[in-house]
């Protein structure tokens, strides 16, 4: 079977990759080398603001004590200006540098260390003590995941919350939503209608890192980062020591459901500008589990980005557009055997963002503004079919069929800067719009037992009137050694005023809300040999959307929901102690960490039931729970020979403080084990890689909630076949039944993924340019 539909699939993406391929491949035939695939992802170079390193020929240029180091999967700081070169090959031959706009579209089958350079940088705030899990590329691309929040599922302590196969969010250690602050090149994601971001929004093959922050990071990001911040990472440098210009273009397909996607992206750039382009489709046809196809679960995604950067001295100017849209989501978490149903008409992004960075001068190290427009659309459609009784007897059919359309747009304006002396101080500061407003359309159906058409009508409101939340902020952060000793300390405040209008489709009043907060945090470490115990301290808080304070209107056809403008911010503080590997002091361990965590959060905002008015139930959000979430976690990184191996380890546990009971959606224990070896003897700069995931039981006293323990086997061959990569991924191995523990949908059974990717440089400005060195 699996062969069958490795053919399959092989013939489909060489169908859709020849498409991708055919506008490059004139060019190609006129002398244009095709690009070096054997090359890491990690040695492509920083965004524009970070590209002024004292060597022309560096690779990445990184902020002193940045979390930022060269492995896939760390939380250690990289000592002060550090330097960290790759050893040579299995065949014995050192790797050639390339220019910087070479390196810059490169995929990866290699597992050999990264090529770094470090060095001063603005954007990137600078906290050594804190816990940070960074993904490269190959990392994420691993094993040919579907969507970006699968290639996630690797970092302890991070679960899915999936209401279909593209409708995801994130769960950072127990906390889930709007309560994980998810970012796009440093941009914020979550708005201020709905529960949380869609990590589908962002596809994985725009993606060059992402950084996972655990625990309560709210002085660095304000509200929303209770349970800790995502950064996903696009953008690349598009600056070169010459004229040079490359393109992309790749093609994945997987089944059973017919899941595909194909990615085109161009690139050209000299020492002061730099531009870039790319456009993707992609389309699921259905899930499939090893039960069968559910259902209205598939859905069309494209999206499309154009930027451009600009270098004047020591200033660089960079700009970006990115639109993203997914149309017809199925939602099969709202399925029912009734009739019952959800869906996603259109999820849309639309992100403008322009940044501002200048570097040394008398008295600053680096200064960053930051200005971001972002537009975000949600149409939601949920029919809801009940039966009617009267006096037990089956009398009539109701069809309820709600439609939302929710517009929201935010804007921002972040100024950085570092000023020079002891300590590093760095000051931030933040100035934030944002405003939403949406109809609801409910249609109301009812039919009889014939079948025939008894009542039918159609209203008009809208579930929160218009409304706005603005915000301000200022902070600072400091860090300093002393002697062996590393200190890092910072603060922040936070304003917010959320108000809303009264309206003729709404029944809320006018109203106007003040939030304010102080979030601090410090953290010291110490390097005992090859050791480093670190510990660190913070706190965090969530401000209530506009949904918590503002929504009146029903929810799944029967149920009243009503918001609560006196709902108080929720808040945690975040304690963690560990050790960790230090920094080069043992070959054959890369990364290396255990830690424990714990994070007593207050005033949960949840909904309580209020009582029934007219034999319709009511609800209403509420402070209600104070909880208490820890755990164990460990992760080591092992470089032995030709072969990799990852492992990690979580143990969580919620509790609820006033009852003492366990809360189920912490998440459950589970273990991650990577493997990979280079095979170039096997395959042509080839590499083998296995992974088996372990996922304990989740118990609760409602059976919906409750998930049975599972574990899972994943494949992967790779290779670089006349300059295309080919990657060929078995997911599922056992085709194993199975849920992720805080997921309200089945996952897909055994899945047989391919990829194809093909890289060009094009030589511009003179022979040798663009050409790998």
């Amino acid at each position: 079977m699996v062969r069958r539909c490795a053919g399959k699939l092989g013939c489909r993406v060489m169908r859709r990759v020849a498409g991708s391929l055919l506008a490059l491949a004139y060019c190609a035939l006129f002398h244009a080398p095709a690009a070096r695939c054997d090359e890491p992802d990690s040695a492509r170079v920083a965004r524009p603001d970070t590209a002024r390193a004292a060597d022309p020929d560096s690779v990445r240029i990184m902020p002193a004590d940045s979390t930022r180091t060269t492995l896939a999967d760390t939380t250690r700081a990289a000592p002060r200006n550090s330097v960290h070169v790759a050893p040579l090959s299995s065949s014995g031959a050192s790797r050639p540098d390339t220019t910087a706009i070479g390196r810059g579209m490169r995929d990866t089958v290699t597992v050999l260390p990264p090529v770094r350079v470090e060095g001063p940088r603005a954007a990137a705030p600078t906290r050594s003590t804190a816990t940070v899990t960074r993904l490269e590329r190959s990392r994420l691309t691993r094993f040919l995941p579907s969507r970006t929040g699968d290639a996630l599922l690797s970092v302890p302590g991070l679960e899915l919350v999936k209401t279909g196969p593209w409708a995801s969010s994130i769960s950072l250690r127990g906390l889930a939503g709007d309560r994980v602050l998810l970012m796009v090149d440093g941009v914020r994601l979550n708005g201020v209608r709905g529960h949380g971001a869609q990590t589908s929004l962002l596809a994985l093959d725009d993606l060059e890192e992402v950084e996972v922050m655990s625990g309560s990071n709210s002085t660095l990001y304000g509200s929303d980062a209770l349970g800790g911040a995502i950064d996903f990472v696009t953008q690349r440098n598009l600056f070169a020591d010459r004229l040079a210009s490359s393109a992309v273009a790749s093609a994945r397909a997987a089944a059973p459901g017919d899941d595909y996607g194909e990615t085109v992206r161009a690139r050209l750039g000299g020492r002061h500008f730099g531009f870039e382009a790319a456009g993707r489709l992609g389309n699921l046809r259905a899930l499939t589990t090893p039960q069968g196809e559910i259902p209205r679960s598939g859905d069309r995604e494209a999206s499309g980005m154009a930027r451009g950067a600009a270098r004047w001295g020591s200033f660089v100017l960079d700009y970006s557009h990115r639109y993203t849209a997914a149309h017809d989501v199925g939602l099969p978490a709202f399925a029912s055997s009734s009739g019952s149903s959800g869906v996603y008409p259109l999820q849309s992004l639309e992100l403008d963002r322009l940044e501002l960075s200048g570097g040394p001068s008398s008295f600053l190290n680096s200064a960053r503004l930051l200005a971001v427009n972002l537009g975000n659309r949600s149409d939601f459609t949920e029919t809801t079919v009940d039966s009617v009784f009267v006096r037990g007897h089956f009398v009539a059919t109701r069809a309820d069929v709600a439609a939302d359309r929710v517009h929201t747009r935010a804007r921002s304006l972040e100024p950085v800067v570092e000023l020079r002396g002891p300590g590093h101080l760095r000051l931030l500061a933040a100035l934030r719009e944002e405003k939403a407003h949406g109809p609801r359309q409910t249609d109301i159906t009812l039919r009889d037992n014939s079948g025939a058409v008894t009542a039918h009508s159609i209203g008009q409101g809208e579930s929160v009137p218009r409304a706005r939340r603005d915000s301000w902020a200022i902070g600072a952060m400091a860090s300093e050694t002393l002697l062996t000793m590393r200190l890092e300390a910072g603060a922040r405040y936070d304003a917010l005023r959320s108000r809303t209008d009264s309206s003729a489709l709404s029944t809320v009043s006018s109203q106007d809300v003040s939030d304010h907060h102080t979030s601090v945090e410090g953290g010291l470490s110490r390097a005992l040999g090859p050791l480093e115990p670190y510990v660190h301290v913070a706190t965090g808080f969530r401000a209530p959307n506009l949904d918590e304070r503002y929504f009146d209107d029903y929810i799944h056809g029967g149920l009243r929901l009503f918001g609560n403008p006196g709902l108080r911010p929720e808040r945690s503080v975040t304690y963690e102690a560990g050790v960790r590997a230090a920094e080069d002091r043992l070959d054959w361990v890369r990364s290396a960490r255990i830690s424990a965590y714990r994070s007593d959060v207050e005033d949960l905002i949840s909904f309580h039931y209020v009582g029934a008015l007219y034999l319709i139930p009511r609800f209403q959000y509420v402070n209600v729970r104070r909880a208490r979430i820890e755990g164990i976690e460990t992760m080591i990184d092992l470089r032995l020979g030709p072969v990799g191996a990852a492992l990690s380890v979580d143990l969580p546990r919620g509790i609820d403080r006033e009852t003492g009971q366990r809360l189920s959606d912490a998440g459950a224990p589970r273990g991650v084990l990577d493997l990979a070896v280079s095979v170039p003897r096997l395959l042509p700069q080839g590499t083998l890689a296995a992974r088996l995931r372990w996922n304990g039981a989740v118990r609760d006293v409602d059976t919906t909630l409750a998930r049975l323990a599972f574990s899972t086997v994943e494949l992967e061959a790779a290779s670089v076949i006349g300059g295309v990569r080919a990657v060929l991924a078995i997911r599922n191995l056992g085709n194993v039944s199975y849920r992720e523990p805080l997921s309200l949908i089945p996952e897909p059974g055994r899945t047989v993924a391919l990829s194809l990717r093909r890289s060009f440089d094009f030589p511009l400005g003179g022979p040798g340019a663009g050409e790998a060195r």
